[in-house]
């Protein structure tokens, strides 16, 4: 009787976690959804929309980012670089046909002293170097990688939604896929120090996913620039520096000893959270496009 007992309370146990796992899932592949039509739509609607989503991205994400840090101790520069690292998308708009990226660097060049002044002579700071490092992270990792999107749109002048989306659709579903294969036979993990819900099952099962999704995108999207092998050549690319940009926010979130930046996207945490996997794949993707594709 009393093993009887312990069998149907752990049946229970086990459909209640399978039930838990089932909703947390399907909230999250709800709210991918969601954030993948309304990137979509901003792109159909015009460029100017979807310069404005992606700045107000690098908004969102750099004060999930710089409020983390502030409730573990640190005194990041937060309205500066919330500032000038929303401003970066916005300034690659206005470069975008020139694709001079000289504005862009300036923006960077004269934000690092400025932040250096701010660290130094505000009163309250203990370790001005390391406010430093936590304030140009953000802008870097956030505000200057998302600003790529926004330049791709001046590589393919004809039609400028296909390179951003051709990339950010790649992005998603490495994401997604390894996610699902990740959770459901995910044995051998690729950074348990780090990130223990990222093994190298997921991580197969995302690349293999992308390949095909570059494949299909090859036949759809039907663009000069978009060849066989620049599809297969973006798809490497996507999985190589997706996956690292999604353990580089692990790693920070690791450090502060937290599981997500916020609770603001449902099934996913926060805007860094959703989003990591776009930062360096964006940055990499846009100067492999222009130098090597499109040789501008």
């Amino acid at each position: 009787m009393a093993t009887g007992e312990k069998d149907t309370s752990a049946s229970g146990e086990d459909r209640s976690s399978l039930a838990s796992r089932f909703t947390n899932f399907a909230v999250r592949v709800v709210s991918a959804v969601v954030l993948v039509l309304i990137i979509v739509i901003l792109l159909w609607w015009g460029e100017i929309p979807f310069t404005v989503g992606i700045a107000l991205i690098a908004f969102g994400g750099l004060w999930e980012f710089y409020s983390t840090f502030s409730k573990h101790g640190y005194k990041p520069a937060m309205l500066l670089s919330m500032a000038a690292g929303s401003a970066l998308p916005v300034i690659a708009y206005f470069l975008r046909d020139s694709q001079d990226l000289t504005p862009l660097a300036l923006t960077v060049a004269l934000y690092i002293p400025v932040l250096f002044a701010w660290c130094i002579f505000r009163r309250g700071s203990e370790s001005p170097t390391t406010d430093i490092s936590v304030s140009l992270l953000g802008v870097v990792m956030v505000g200057f990688c998302l600003a790529h999107f926004v330049l791709m749109l001046g590589l393919d002048t004809a039609i400028p939604w296909t390179v951003p989306f051709t990339v950010i659709v790649m992005v998603w579903i490495s994401d997604a896929v390894a996610y699902l294969a990740g959770s459901a036979i995910g044995r051998h993990k690729m950074a348990p120090h780090i990130s223990p819900g990222k093994s190298w099952e997921g991580f197969l099962a995302g690349t293999a996913a992308v390949f095909i999704a570059a494949y299909v995108l090859y036949l759809t999207v039907n663009r000069g620039w978009l060849s066989l092998a620049v599809s297969m050549e973006l798809a490497a690319i996507v999985c190589i520096f997706a996956p690292l940009g999604d353990l580089s926010e692990s790693t920070v979130k690791r450090e502060l000893g937290i599981k997500d930046m916020s609770s603001l996207i449902p099934g996913h945490g926060g805007i860094m959270d959703r989003f990591d996997s776009m930062f360096f794949t964006a940055a990499v993707s846009y100067y492999f496009l222009r130098y090597f594709i499109f040789k501008i």
